[in-house]
């Protein structure tokens, strides 16, 4: 699908000077493809905020205000949204509201504020509340487990997976689809959603260790593929396929973590359009 140059998909989300991963690695995946941007960043941080002690972080709230403002006055053609991680609470109301008066043709929210069991530092309640707001304007969301718990109070380890995506799915707008990721089943590690009903699941043999960023090249692979109409299972198996490959390259890195997602392998198979999946 060719996308014209002035629709616009907006990519929210924080950058860190240090950290390949959020806005770092959202751009190229999308640009690669030839996907127009409108880049807003949410917050700018030295370093990702784990890893590396406390970061730098400076508010990008009235930048937020100024630059939806600018771009109204301006008409500029925004027609899809990626957001992810939100620090400022009042940044986050800023895109609730846009987003809500927005018609926009796509809105994936990757609903950014926990992983193993805890909230990422300087996260708390009221952002999970946040992110609940933010659902309800979004047709695709890609909680990881920890969120997709935290997000429908579930609290019990042995969980009913079909229940929990599909309570996921009744905090969005209607028809809106939710894709639950860093699933652990069978020894395999991916992601789960639900097709009229029935639990689908999208498993691979599990990369070793923790891996700072992996949520954001899939909610950035998830949003290309839908940008570009790519049916929603492919899109997920694609997504999945491809964020595997690029944990096991920036393993293969033997590098520190912290650092983020190495993606030299990976953006020049996308510019190349390979991104068929075999079952």
């Amino acid at each position: 699908m060719r996308i014209k140059f002035d629709e616009k998909i907006l990519v929210a989300q924080d950058l860190s000077a240090i950290g390949n991963l959020s806005l770092a690695v959202a751009i190229p995946i999308l640009q690669v493809q030839k996907i127009p941007l409108a880049i807003l960043p949410t917050s700018l941080l030295s370093t990702q905020s784990e890893g590396f002690g406390t970061p730098a972080v400076s508010d990008c709230y009235s930048f937020v205000k100024e630059t939806f403002a600018h771009w109204q006055a301006q008409n500029v053609k925004i027609t899809a949204a990626l957001v992810g991680y939100i620090d400022n609470l009042a940044t986050g109301e800023a895109l609730y509201q846009y987003l809500k008066q927005a018609e926009l043709d796509l809105v994936v929210i990757d609903p950014v504020f926990a992983d193993e069991g805890k909230f990422y530092p300087n996260l708390d309640e009221r952002h999970l509340a946040l992110q609940k707001k933010l659902l309800q304007v979004a047709d695709f969301a890609t909680p990881n487990l920890t969120e997709a718990k935290f997000l429908t109070g579930q609290t019990q380890n042995d969980l009913d997976l079909t229940k929990l995506a599909y309570e996921v799915e009744r905090l969005l707008r209607p028809g809106g689809r939710a894709v639950i990721t860093g699933v652990e089943l069978d020894g395999q590690k991916g992601c789960i959603w639900l097709e009229d009903g029935q639990l689908k699941t999208c498993v691979l043999p599990k990369v070793t260790g923790h891996f700072y960023g992996s949520g954001d090249v899939f909610a950035a692979l998830l949003a290309s593929f839908l940008r570009q109409k790519v049916p929603f299972e492919q899109a997920i198996k694609q997504a999945t396929r491809l964020t595997q490959q690029a944990l096991i390259q920036t393993a293969d890195q033997n590098v520190d973590r912290s650092y983020g997602i190495y993606l030299g392998e990976l953006l020049p198979q996308l510019a190349k359009g390979i991104i068929s999946y075999e079952d």
